[in-house]
């Protein structure tokens, strides 16, 4: 019996060390990056702040103050206070793209304020997921039209699983800005779970929504920097090659390595565990 203890013991010890590995020289660094924030002065009414989590927009009207996507832990609470300075006494609305904490967990700084959220989740599924502290006012099922001074902004509820059982687009009119939450990242591997029912062809099916639906300058992903249409373009591109990679190709050792500079945490966020997902998917 004392053999089979320290066997035990000994594997997992062995279990530890190497978890604690792979945080060390895989997870530390990556979240350590993504804490990381900047703040973009885009004009006088819109300011973005990246990286603390998921981007963030600022936008500031005479009456109204539209804030997209709350980031995490102290990013959020830096965030808030520079939206309060920005707000003053204005009511706020706050658009969450979809319920992941990065996204979602400076919410509890915004109490007494609108909250939107996509409107496919339930509460008891955000409750658990994202904690109640965070839990939205309003479930957008559709879409709704926001004017928030002189801009027209449409909130944009996906009515299919892409990256989430329910991603919202968030769409200014006017600056034909486009906030795309975690469906498009720009240099980034995605995040792909059951557990919030990711959909590969989902993010295929948004991609050709958006360009449908808006037309597009700006880009601001959910990770990584501002930029043009060929964010979109480059995350659908990804999801194609991960496609050939999860068929077998002849070439998918080749389309792995195309994305080797991309941010990724290997076999939880990286073009293997995608094609991985993708392969599982098809054979569901």
């Amino acid at each position: 019996m004392k053999k089979v203890l320290l066997a035990i013991l000994g594997l997992v010890t062995i279990v530890l060390l190497i978890g604690a590995g792979f945080w060390g020289i895989y997870v530390r660094p990556f979240m350590s990056k993504m804490m990381v924030t900047k703040t973009v002065p885009y004009d006088k009414q819109l300011t973005l702040v990246l990286g603390g989590g998921g981007n963030s927009g600022i936008l500031v009207s005479d009456s109204i103050v539209l804030v997209i996507d709350t980031k995490m832990k102290e990013p959020a609470k830096e965030f808030y206070e520079t939206v309060h300075q920005l707000a003053g006494n204005k009511p706020i609305i706050v658009v969450n793209t979809h319920v992941h904490s990065d996204h979602s967990d400076g919410n509890q700084y915004y109490k007494g304020q609108t909250i939107m959220a996509g409107g496919n989740y339930d509460k008891d599924f955000w409750k658990k997921d994202a904690g109640e502290n965070s839990m939205p006012t309003v479930w957008v099922k559709d879409s709704l039209i926001l004017h928030i001074g002189d801009e027209t902004v449409t909130v944009l509820n996906i009515p299919w699983s892409a990256h989430t059982q329910s991603d919202v687009l968030v769409y200014l009119n006017n600056r034909k800005m486009l906030f795309t939450g975690d469906i498009v990242l720009n240099g980034q591997s995605p995040a792909l779970f059951s557990k919030y029912n990711a959909s590969s062809q989902g993010y295929l099916d948004a991609f050709d929504l958006m360009e449908k639906r808006f037309d597009i300058n700006a880009v601001v992903p959910g990770h990584g920097p501002l930029g043009g249409k060929e964010v979109i373009d480059n995350y659908r591109q990804f999801f194609k090659d991960m496609q050939g990679v999860a068929s077998g190709v002849d070439n998918k050792d080749q389309l792995i390595a195309k994305y080797k500079d991309w941010g990724q945490v290997p076999f939880l966020m990286s073009p293997a565990a995608a094609a991985s997902f993708i392969k599982n998917e098809k054979g569901k």
